[in-house]
């Protein structure tokens, strides 16, 4: 089945975020390991806490180690979220429908972030 492309913006979408549903929040959404996303990402890409909880130490400072592709690594995060998460992702897609096929994140500052992780994640299945 051939879906329309999903796309992501700060306001105007459904929000994926802890203002809106919290489902889709990197701040609540868990790993296999229990961890959050943003622990993940925070703490062992960006390299502020590797292994650990502490994701605030990481927030908004730039990577310790410049080499990494922060987006890649950052999708690939919700990818592996969204294994677990079939449901929850085929309902996203139907949320978005209801708002011009839209995600948004309002606590957004950079491309990296939940709604454009997910956009491209449900693109990848259409």
């Amino acid at each position: 089945m051939n879906h329309p492309r999903i796309k992501w913006a700060r306001f105007g979408g459904y929000e994926c975020s802890t203002a809106g549903d919290n489902r889709f929040s990197a701040v609540t959404a868990r790993m296999p390991d229990g961890r959050t996303i943003e622990q993940h990402y925070q703490c062992d890409i960006k390299g502020y806490d590797p292994g650990g909880r502490n994701w605030r130490l990481g927030k908004g400072n730039p990577p310790l180690d410049t080499s990494k592709d922060l987006w890649q690594e950052y999708l690939e995060l919700w990818r592996v979220w969204c294994r677990s998460h079939n449901q929850a992702l085929r309902l996203l897609r139907v949320h978005a429908a209801k708002h011009d096929n839209t995600l948004s994140d309002r606590f957004a500052t950079t491309n990296i972030n939940q709604a454009r992780a997910l956009a491209t994640i449900l693109n990848e299945y259409s």
